[in-house]
This record gives C-alpha cells, sequence and structure tokens, in this order.
C-alpha cells in the first residue's frame, strides 16, 4: 500500500522532467531563431568592431553576392560574409546567407481546391575553415581555388495558402554543415570575383536534407594579397 504513492510520484516525476526538457528545448530553438533575425547586425558589428586591427594587420576580407540554394522549390538571395587570413593559404570564414522562393502548385484551379502557394525563408550562418591552393598555372592565371567546410545553424520558416482556407505556417531552426569549394580570380590587389559550390547538409523535422549551395559574389581584401603573410 505504501509502495503504490511512491510509484505513481515517481511516474509522475518522470513526466515533469520530460516536460522540462520539453520546454527547455523548445525555449534553446526560439533563442537561435530570434538570433538569425540579428546574424547580418552581428555580423557587421564584429566587422566594424574589429576593422581597425584587421586593416592595420592587412587580415581582413569582405564579400558579398547572390546565392542559391536547391530543396524546398530551390532558394535565392544574398550572401554576407567575413573571413580572417591566418596564412596566404589559409583562412576562417564566417557567411550568413538568406534566401526566399514563392511556388504556387497549379497554375489553373481544376478542383474546387484551387491553387496552393508555398512561401519558403532559408537562413543560414556558418563558420569554418577555407584553405587556398595554387600552382604556377593558377598564378599565372590569377587564379586562385579552394576548399572550404563551414558548420552552423540554418533557420526554414514555410507558409501554405489556399484560396478560402486559413494559412497554415511553420519553422525551425536546427544543425547545418557544407563540404565544398571554388575558385577566385583576382581583377586588382585588393578586388576578386569568386564561386562557390557546396554540398549542403541541413537536418529539419529530425531528418537531413541534401542540398547543393552556389554563390556567385566579390571580394575585398584589405592589404595587397600575400602582405605579412606566409
Amino acid at each position: 500500500m505504501r509502495c503504490e504513492p511512491i510509484a505513481r510520484r515517481s511516474v509522475a516525476e518522470r513526466d515533469i522532467h520530460r516536460t522540462t526538457n520539453a520546454d527547455e528545448f523548445a525555449l534553446l530553438r526560439g533563442v537561435a531563431a530570434l538570433g538569425f533575425r540579428a546574424a547580418p547586425l552581428l555580423l557587421v558589428l564584429l566587422t566594424l568592431l574589429f576593422l581597425p586591427c584587421t586593416a592595420r594587420a592587412q587580415g581582413l576580407e569582405l564579400n558579398g553576392g547572390w546565392t542559391y540554394v536547391t530543396g524546398d522549390f530551390g532558394n535565392s538571395g544574398f550572401n554576407l560574409g567575413t573571413a580572417w587570413w591566418f596564412t596566404k593559404r589559409v583562412t576562417v570564414a564566417a557567411d550568413y546567407e538568406s534566401g526566399w522562393n514563392s511556388s504556387t502548385i497549379g497554375l489553373f484551379a481544376f478542383t474546387q481546391i484551387g491553387a496552393t502557394a508555398v512561401h519558403n525563408h532559408l537562413q543560414s550562418f556558418v563558420v569554418g575553415p577555407r584553405i587556398f591552393f595554387s600552382t604556377h598555372w593558377t598564378d599565372e592565371h590569377k587564379l586562385n581555388p579552394f576548399g572550404e567546410a563551414e558548420f552552423g545553424l540554418s533557420h526554414l520558416s514555410q507558409s501554405v495558402e489556399q484560396v478560402g482556407v486559413p494559412t497554415v505556417s511553420a519553422s525551425e531552426t536546427d544543425f547545418t554543415w557544407l563540404a565544398g569549394g571554388g575558385a577566385e580570380y583576382l581583377v586588382a590587389p585588393h578586388w576578386s570575383v569568386r564561386g562557390n559550390l557546396d554540398l549542403m547538409r541541413t537536418h529539419f523535422a529530425n531528418a537531413g536534407q541534401n542540398r547543393l549551395r552556389l554563390i556567385l559574389g566579390v571580394t575585398y581584401t584589405f592589404g595587397k594579397r600575400g602582405e605579412g603573410r606566409n
């Protein structure tokens, strides 16, 4: 008789523990989602904060461009990034990108349901090494090929609209990694144009998704490339 209340209390305590863990996990996801809204501002503030030192050391790089990520009908948008040159061949990069897509399923109302519109907004913030390789031929033609691997978070917001039906929406933030590479062409001592192609792995809805990420952009490096770096 005395053991039954203890067993019931133990089950209740386990239920409370599970609920608490779920609430804490949901809170962490919410904080991460809010962080994505401030990611571009944070990137700019960090750049401005370290700009005087990095400019004197000639190791700061700024970049930006157009990006396209496959999956969820494809998302196109912009990429903003910065990197610090530790040596002439090795940098650590931080990238933020934001892409959108609006697609309509069914252009004609063949049924009473009518057309369905799907809106996606995919954001990512990743950090990691970028390693450059060169040969006599690439140096002669002002090319700088590289490989990269970056890790961080992605946030996907999605909404579905139908005529006469309330809009349904959902969002999630989860771990992301990418690996790939590209090349850049030096157009001036400070300026270059760059192309990236990466395999991007997201983990939304308790599953993994393979995507391709394409970036076409420009970069600016403070100081002439190679000065003060070995």
